[in-house]
């Protein structure tokens, strides 16, 4: 080998000898500062406790803050709620309606100008009001096609005639309420004046249409009246079907649509059922002379009814002896309609009144008057 060569290997040896070096630091170098921070990074953080240090408590002083003291609200006592019972006939729903307008003491007043006694209230209907006052007569509302539990009774249009028959004999309400159906509602009449009205207006007026049917019904009232004056007095009226009355326990009158049919008394005024009061109604019927003390409380009793269903109204005027009273068509006089109070305004258009035929003036009834 000539030196040219010799020299070029031994140059080339040291080359690669010195790369060899270097390559061993390098990973050297890389290993110590992988170790270096696998070091630094799980090195354990360092905690301090820190000195509890002793501070002085602050005294607080409390704020006076004025309480002022609530009265004590007084409960007013819980109006205990009436049970009613109602029939057991599961398909008889009786509603009672709510009580309307504002109830007072004696007497009531329509808002609208009629005005009687002291206090006043709005419920306005026909057959008399929801709540009584003492100068009223009370009524009771029975359906005869039905028993009280609300099974079906034996009953037809003929047969409400014998039912009456039988009652008329003693006038015991007991009979009635023992074998009828009666609404568990009351009303309280201050007159007897109905015009021409669907007969279902008396079911109506107790809180029973959803289950009364409008026929072989009766309304019983009873309370006391007084005479403004002494003196003698008789009833003219007519209804359709039933009006009777009792002052103190006789018959006085009986101004049923079918003459005869349920009782035996007879008028003995000659112009009985002869003369109207009305167009559309039959002739009146002419009652019975009785006395009347002033003053004195006395026992009265009505029997209102309607046998076949359609139409109902009723009539009933009052004649003092002695009194001239203008006289009307056919000579008619022009009586007074009873009544224990002053009738309002707006229950005289209810009660379609025609003009010539009778008036709402006059004198009242009531015990309280």
């Amino acid at each position: 080998m000539d030196k040219k060569k010799k020299r070029f290997f031994t140059n080339h040896s040291k080359s690669s000898a010195a790369l060899v070096s270097l390559g061993i630091h390098a990973v050297l170098i890389v290993v110590a500062l992988s170790f270096v921070a696998v070091t630094v990074i799980n090195k354990p953080e360092q905690t301090f406790d820190a000195v509890k240090v002793k501070r002085p408590k602050m005294a607080l002083k409390k704020l006076q803050v004025p309480v002022k003291i609530k009265k004590k609200k007084v409960q007013q006592p819980k109006l205990r709620k009436r049970i009613v019972s109602t029939p057991k006939n599961k398909s008889m729903d009786i509603r009672m309606p709510e009580i309307s307008g504002i109830k007072g003491g004696m007497g009531y007043m329509d808002g609208g100008g009629g005005l009687g006694g002291i206090g006043f209230s709005l419920d306005l209907n026909l057959f008399g009001k929801n709540k009584g006052t003492g100068n009223e007569l009370e009524g009771t509302f029975f359906d005869l096609k039905m028993k009280p539990d609300g099974s079906p009774a034996k009953m037809d249009k003929n047969y409400y005639n014998d039912v009456l028959k039988e009652f008329c004999n003693s006038w015991n309400i007991r009979r009635f309420e023992n074998d009828y159906f009666k609404a568990p509602k009351k009303r309280f009449a201050t007159t007897f004046m109905l015009p021409f009205m669907d007969a279902n207006e008396a079911p109506k007026a107790f809180a029973v249409e959803d289950v009364v049917q409008p026929k072989q019904w009766v309304a019983y009232y009873n309370g006391k009246i007084a005479a403004p004056e002494s003196g003698e007095y008789r009833f003219w009226g007519i209804a359709d079907d039933v009006l009777m009355v009792r002052i103190k326990g006789d018959l006085v009158i009986d101004a049923n649509y079918q003459k005869g049919k349920i009782s035996d008394w007879k008028s003995d005024d000659e112009r009985n059922r002869k003369l109207k009061a009305s167009q559309k109604e039959k002739e009146l019927v002419i009652g019975d002379w009785f006395h009347l003390t002033k003053g004195r409380p006395t026992d009265m009793e009505v029997l209102l009814g309607e046998r076949p269903g359609g139409r109902f109204y009723c009539t009933l005027l009052i004649e003092q002896d002695g009194v001239d009273y203008p006289r009307g068509a056919d000579g008619l006089p022009i009586l007074p309609i009873f009544k224990t109070q002053q009738v309002p305004g707006k229950l005289m258009e209810k009660m379609q009144i025609e003009p010539g035929t009778c008036t709402t003036e006059g004198p009242s009834y009531g015990v309280l008057n």
